[in-house]
Formats: structure tokens, C-alpha cells, sequence
């Protein structure tokens, strides 16, 4: 065994009569005093498998227990070796970002490739190989075929066989199916990449969207049985999950419930939405992921959720005739930077397409090559960010916004705070109402990052100013340099800046500024 890579034990046994999900047959295992339960799938051919994820080195006692008549190894006795280095576990929430089990930062740079798994291997195959050499290390993937304008070919196989009168049997999932999904999943593991797997979505016209709950809950017990041992999966219940007319909001909330207790591992879970945002406040929801560009909100998501953002949808790199999918390669980068720069993430996607008909090829929903102008921007910007000396996280100056609620600024106003109470847009704010309040907070925040004293950085986005200003500590001296994210270069504009320093510009959008906190050289 090895620290967090999958153990697997597979065992021999008649197969299951009826019901293929729910079989009696468990692991239990034991490193260091602490005891794991993990419950075994049928895998088709009297093949019976228990996966499991070791967290920690040490010895492992294991034992497979079941009422099934079975063949092979039932219990022993192993060494679990340190982990690779390139092993660093699941992916946890640590705060307002995100690291690994063994404590390395991890920074989501996504992309989108909806109906990955529903394509012809050739296909398949040619999109891996884009993966690989990507700058990309989360994806967004279905595991339900999807029906939409470029998408309507018909899978070749499907989660679920159908029973005899053409219904969707899930308790008898296509073992095919989940065997080309393991083959990717692991692949993408071994790419660094994690799979942020969308478990339903609106887009249909087989009948998936309209299955029962206690169906759904079916297939999420044979999802977890066979995929929770994967250290590279996230759970997203749905893309645009309000568009499922036929599930209400407890629905969802058994849902998210049903992974958060029976997932052995505990793996990020979230809900995207079309147009209502998913209540982020549920206890088993790990983080926020939304529809949206405007970075504006993201203090305020903070503030209200105290959990990790990402804008995983906030449009697409491409020429297609609608307006979510025809962006320029700047605006997706541009999007970016103004995203991170209020200590969130974001995702990026792509629909390019040489003429209008269904048979085109969009990343987006099909894979293959990626042709935009932006992932080259986004290698770069990922670059930049994973050269930081730590994570970098929202910088709440109080030179900007001295306040965080209008109760606080109302009773520093009251007290006659210097410098406050005669501030005529202050004293204004006051008497807003809550919406506007929240209007001039997203206003007055500035996109400003930073990791303790040590660098600041700020994006200017669409501004094409020749001039701007930071707030440095005045007990250090930094170097201050103008990044241009289009072009992908760093110009060291000052030396030695310390307080309030000015700084020139070169009057055109996507400028960013980075101040570095020199080492002090002692004579």
C-alpha cells in the first residue's frame, strides 16, 4: 500500500441477484488507531471490489466483511509507504482557499469539458492528450450524457442499463460505463488534475433528468461505492441545477446530505445554479461555485458564506452566436485576474467553431484541442500565483473601507471617528437602504491580494490609467513592478518603495501591479 493512492482488493463471487448497487460486502481498515469503513460494488463478471484510501503511512489491519459467498483474500495485514512526492492527497478547504490533505496549497486553475465521457475514444483520447500539457488542473465534467446545441450525438454507452421496457434500471449499472470512467479518472490523477464531477445537470432528452429521488439516491450509492476512493474527485450535484424542474430544494438538500454522511473521505462538495445561487450555509457544501463574472461580490460571499469561491462559469472564449460564448481571449483572462485579485478562482471554458452545424467540436462540451487565445495568459497568470510565498488572500485595508457593516459606520459616525464623521459619502451612506449599501461596498473594496507582508498585489483591469497608488507597509521597502497580463511581461518600475507609493502606468487595460517585500541586506 501506498499513502494516498488507491488499495484495492478484488474478490470473486456468484453474482448478485436483482440489486447490483446495494451488496453486502465492506471494508473495514485500521492505520494508527483509526478505523475506516468502506463499503464494496459488484463489477460485473463475479467480480466484487473494495477501494480504499490510505491517509496516513503506518501498518494497515484490513478485513472484507460480507453475507456473500466469496473467494480470495479476506483480511490481512500491510505497510503503508510515505506518500510520492507527488502525492499530496485530497483536495480540503483551508479557510477562504484551498490545500491538500498533507498541507501544500492548492490553487484551482478549470476548465470545462461537459460530455467528456460520452465521446468516441479517438475523441477521448485526443482530449487527455490536450489535458496533459494544459495549465489546467481541475475540470469540470458530466457523468450524464448531454443533449444541447453542439452536443446531440448519442453516447455510445450510458451509466444505467434499461430494463425490458425501455426504463433506466439503476440498479444495474453498465460496467462499461464506470470502467472507462475509473481509466480517465486515473489518468487525470496522474496529470494532476482533479475531477470536479457534475452528478446531474437539465440537459437531457433520455429521461435521466426526470428520475426519482430514491433513484437518484441509488445511483449516488453506487458513485460513492466505486469513485470515493479517488483522492482527485470533487462532487458538484448539478450544473444549473435550478433548470431541474422536477427536483424541489429538499431534494437537493438530501442529496448533499446523502454524500456528506456516506462519503468515506469527505470530499468537496458544492451546486452550481443558473439563476438562483445554491445556499451555500449547507453543512455540506465545502465551497461556493457560481454562475458569475462580476468580482465586485466576492467580499460579500466571503463575508456571508466564510467559505472559498470559485466563479465556475463566467463565460467562454469563442465565436459562437450566443452571448455567453463568444468572448474575446482578453475578456477570459481579464475575467481572471479581477476574479483572483479578490482572493477568489475562477474556471475557464471554450467554444470556438469553424461553421454553424452539430457536428463541430467545442471544448466546452466535446473536448479535443483547445484553440483560444487565453490558456497561454492563464499558464502564465498560474505560474505567477504559484510563485507567491504563500496563498494569496484578500488585503482588507482599512485606508479603503474602515467599516465592514452599515451598524459600524453608523456608530462611528455617531461618535464623531476622525476622519469619518465629516465624510460626506460616509455620512450618506448612512441612510441607505441595504441594497445600496451593498452597491457602494462592492464599490469601495479594492482587488487587492496579499500574503502577510511579504507581496501585494492589485489588477486594474479595464482602467486605462497612466497613474495609481498603493498602501505599502512603511516599515519595509518593496519592489514594485507593472505586469501586463496580455502580453505576459514584469517591468520593475520602483526600488525601495515604502507608505504610500505612486506609481506610473502605461494607460491601457489588464495592468497589474505586484509589490515584493527586498530582503534586507545587513553591511
Amino acid at each position: 500500500m501506498k499513502q494516498y493512492q488507491i488499495y484495492e482488493l478484488t474478490i470473486k463471487g456468484k453474482e448478485p441477484e436483482g440489486d447490483f448497487v446495494n451488496v453486502d460486502i465492506k471494508g473495514v481498515f485500521q492505520v494508527n488507531g483509526k478505523k475506516i469503513c468502506v463499503n464494496g460494488f459488484y463489477d460485473g463478471e463475479e467480480n466484487y471490489r473494495v477501494r480504499y484510501l490510505p491517509l496516513e503511512s503506518g501498518w494497515c489491519e484490513y478485513k472484507v466483511e460480507s453475507s456473500i459467498e466469496l473467494c480470495g483474500t479476506m483480511e490481512g495485514r500491510e505497510w503503508v509507504e510515505v506518500a510520492d512526492h507527488k502525492d499530496h492527497g485530497l483536495v480540503r478547504v483551508n479557510n477562504l482557499s484551498f490545500q491538500y490533505e498533507d498541507g501544500t496549497p492548492y490553487l484551482p486553475y478549470g476548465t470545462t469539458v461537459y460530455a467528456l465521457f460520452h465521446q468516441k475514444k479517438i475523441l477521448m483520447d485526443e482530449t487527455m492528450e490536450t489535458l496533459k500539457t494544459a495549465p489546467f488542473n481541475k475540470v469540470r465534467m458530466c457523468i450524464f450524457p448531454k443533449h444541447f446545441e453542439f452536443n446531440r450525438n448519442e453516447p455510445e454507452i450510458f451509466p444505467f442499463e434499461r430494463d425490458a421496457e425501455g426504463k433506466w434500471d439503476v440498479k444495474r449499472p453498465d460496467f462499461k460505463f464506470w470502467r472507462n470512467l475509473d481509466e480517465k479518472l486515473i489518468q487525470l490523477q496522474e496529470y494532476g488534475i482533479q475531477a470536479d464531477l457534475i452528478l446531474l445537470h437539465p440537459y437531457d432528452c433520455w429521461g435521466l433528468m426526470y428520475l426519482t429521488r430514491e433513484e437518484y439516491e441509488i445511483y449516488l450509492e453506487y458513485l460513492i461505492r466505486r469513485v470515493a476512493a479517488y483522492p482527485n474527485v470533487w462532487w458538484s450535484l448539478a450544473n444549473e441545477y435550478d433548470l431541474m424542474d422536477g427536483l424541489e430544494q429538499k431534494d437537493w438538500e438530501a442529496f448533499a446530505e446523502y454524500l456528506g454522511i456516506n462519503d468515506p473521505y469527505q470530499h468537496l462538495l458544492s451546486n452550481h445554479n443558473f439563476v438562483h445561487p445554491w445556499d451555500f450555509s449547507n453543512p455540506y457544501t465545502t465551497h461556493c461555485s457560481l454562475q458569475q463574472a462580476d468580482a465586485a461580490k466576492i467580499p460579500a460571499l466571503f463575508q456571508k458564506y466564510h467559505k472559498p469561491v470559485i466563479y465556475d462559469e463566467l463565460g467562454y472564449e469563442g465565436n459562437i452566436p450566443y452571448n455567453w460564448g463568444n468572448l474575446s481571449g482578453f475578456e477570459i483572462v481579464n475575467r481572471f485576474w479581477k476574479t483572483c485579485c479578490m482572493g477568489a478562482y475562477a474556471t475557464h471554458g471554450e467554444t470556438y467553431m469553424e461553421k454553424m452545424d452539430n457536428n463541430q467540436i467545442l471544448w466546452w462540451s466535446k473536448g479535443g484541442r483547445l484553440k483560444g487565445e487565453s490558456v497561454r495568459r492563464i499558464a502564465y497568470m498560474r505560474e505567477l500565483f504559484e510563485e507567491m510565498p504563500g496563498t494569496l488572500t484578500l488585503y482588507h485595508s482599512q485606508d479603503a473601507v474602515p467599516f465592514e457593516t452599515q451598524q459600524q459606520l453608523r456608530e462611528m459616525v455617531e461618535n464623531g471617528k476622525m476622519e469619518i464623521a465629516n465624510n460626506l459619502v460616509f455620512k450618506c451612506m448612512c441612510k441607505l437602504n441595504d441594497g445600496e449599501f451593498a452597491h457602494m461596498m462592492e464599490f469601495m473594496t479594492p482587488p487587492i491580494v496579499h500574503y502577510k507582508d511579504k507581496v501585494f498585489l492589485t489588477y486594474l483591469g479595464d482602467a486605462c490609467t497612466i497613474y495609481t497608488t498603493m498602501n505599502l507597509p512603511e516599515d519595509a521597502v518593496y519592489t514594485v513592478e507593472i505586469i501586463d497580463v496580455w502580453e505576459m511581461t514584469r517591468t520593475v518600475v520602483k526600488t525601495n518603495a515604502s507608505g504610500k507609493t505612486e506609481i506610473d502606468l502605461p494607460g491601457k487595460v489588464g495592468i497589474a501591479v505586484l509589490a515584493t517585500k527586498e530582503a534586507l541586506h545587513c553591511g
